[in-house]
């Protein structure tokens, strides 16, 4: 009597499982084929899988395509360097004025002046 109640709860078990297995089959379709809104096909296999209206339903969402990713390439594009043209008698901007910075120091930070306020008027 022993061994029957076991083999009893035995299948009674797989049945259950092979049950919910057969149950969430659209939704474990969509998952590995990465569907999309696979949030509502899982809200319609659970809540409405129950019928079969809503069971083909969700494996209808879970077979659709997914749209086509669009690839992530970034494209570097590094033109030549131009040649510098010779700069005559003080043409261009040649810096800041001041003495030229030391290597590895930064240099200071300069703020503008500060426009006059309310404040400052009276």
């Amino acid at each position: 009597m022993m061994i029957a109640d076991l083999l009893t709860v035995v299948v009674v078990g797989l049945l259950t499982a092979g049950s919910a297995v057969l149950y969430l089959l659209p939704l474990m379709i969509g998952i590995a084929r990465r569907a999309p809104g696979i949030g509502a096909l899982a809200v319609i296999n659970i809540l409405l899988g129950w019928t079969l209206a809503g069971w083909l339903a969700a494996l209808a969402m879970a077979l659709r395509s997914a749209p086509a990713a669009v690839p992530a390439v970034q494209l570097i594009q590094n033109f030549p360097a131009l040649p510098q043209p010779a700069q005559a008698g003080g043409a261009g901007w040649a810096g800041p004025p001041g003495p030229l910075p030391r290597p590895g120091v930064p240099p200071p930070l300069v703020l503008p002046p500060r426009p006059a306020g309310p404040a400052d008027r009276e």
